[in-house]
C-alpha cells in the first residue's frame, strides 16, 4: 500500500513529468544512504527512487527537485542545478536536525566518535583552527572510520555536515599532520557548500588546498599509505 508521502511525491513527479513529455511517471521515496536519487526509464515508463531524506521537505521543494532531475534527464546525464529554495532547504538546520541521525545511523562504516586510538579530530581541528586554517563555527560531525580504507582517507557530506577520516591513518607510524592535512582537505569541501558538489577538485580549490604548509610531504605519506609501505600498529 502506497504510503501518503509516497503519493504526494508521486503526483509532484507525474506533474512535472508531463511538462516534459513523459506521461508515464512512478515515483516513491527510497532510503539510501547518501543524498541520492536514481532513475530508470524503461518503454515509456519511467521510475524515480527519491532519497528519503526529502520526505518532509514542502511541495515547492519537492516541485523544484523533481524539475532539476526532469532537468538532467533532458541534458543527458549533466549535473542538475539546485534552486535556491532547494539549497535553502537543504542548507537548512531543520534539514539537519532531522535528517542527520538517520544519516549517522545509516553510515555503519563510522565510528561515531572524534576519538581514535592515538589521535583526537577535535584537537586536530582546533589545530588548524590556530593555523587559521578552518573557521571559528563549526558546525560538523567528526568520526573515524571503522575499516582501515588505505585509498580513500577521508570523505565529507557536504548536506549532512560529517566528516570521516580513516582509522589507518590514527597510528604513530604516520605523523599527525597527515591526518591534519586529510581533514583540512575534508574541510575545505565542507566549507564550499554546495557547491562543491559541481566544482570537485577544481582549481580554486587546489589553491586553498596547499595552504597547508606541510601538504606536499603529506601527500608523499598518503601515497606511501595507499601502497601499503606503512604498516599501522
Amino acid at each position: 500500500m502506497i504510503s501518503a508521502r509516497d503519493s504526494i511525491v508521486n503526483d509532484m513527479f507525474r506533474l512535472i513529468g508531463r511538462e516534459h513529455g513523459c506521461n508515464d511517471v512512478r515515483a516513491r521515496f527510497y532510503p539510501f544512504k547518501e543524498f541520492k536519487s536514481t532513475w530508470c526509464r524503461s518503454g515509456g515508463r519511467t521510475e524515480f527512487k527519491i532519497s528519503d531524506y526529502l520526505q518532509n521537505a514542502d511541495a515547492g521543494v519537492l516541485e523544484d527537485f523533481s524539475r532539476c532531475l526532469f532537468s538532467r534527464i533532458s541534458n543527458k546525464g549533466r549535473r542538475e542545478v539546485y534552486t535556491d529554495r532547494l539549497r535553502s532547504w537543504l542548507q537548512s538546520e531543520e534539514f539537519i536536525s532531522m535528517n542527520r541521525p538517520l544519516y549517522l545511523e545509516r553510515s555503519r562504516n563510522l565510528s561515531l566518535s572524534p576519538v581514535g586510538r592515538f589521535l583526537n579530530l577535535k584537537e586536530i581541528h582546533a589545530s588548524l583552527k590556530d593555523k587559521g586554517l578552518s573557521q571559528d563555527s563549526f558546525d560538523a560531525v567528526l568520526s573515524w572510520t571503522v575499516s582501515q580504507n588505505a585509498h580513500r582517507v577521508g570523505y565529507c557530506s557536504v548536506i549532512m555536515r560529517v566528516i570521516g577520516i580513516s582509522s589507518v591513518l590514527d597510528t604513530p607510524s604516520i605523523p599527525d599532520f597527515v591526518a591534519e592535512y586529510v581533514l583540512y582537505h575534508e574541510i575545505l569541501h565542507l566549507e564550499s557548500g554546495l557547491a562543491s558538489l559541481t566544482s570537485g577538485h577544481d582549481r580554486d580549490f587546489r589553491v586553498r588546498e596547499r595552504m597547508y604548509p606541510n601538504w606536499r610531504t603529506a601527500e608523499d605519506w598518503l601515497k606511501k599509505v595507499a601502497t601499503g609501505k606503512i604498516v599501522g600498529t
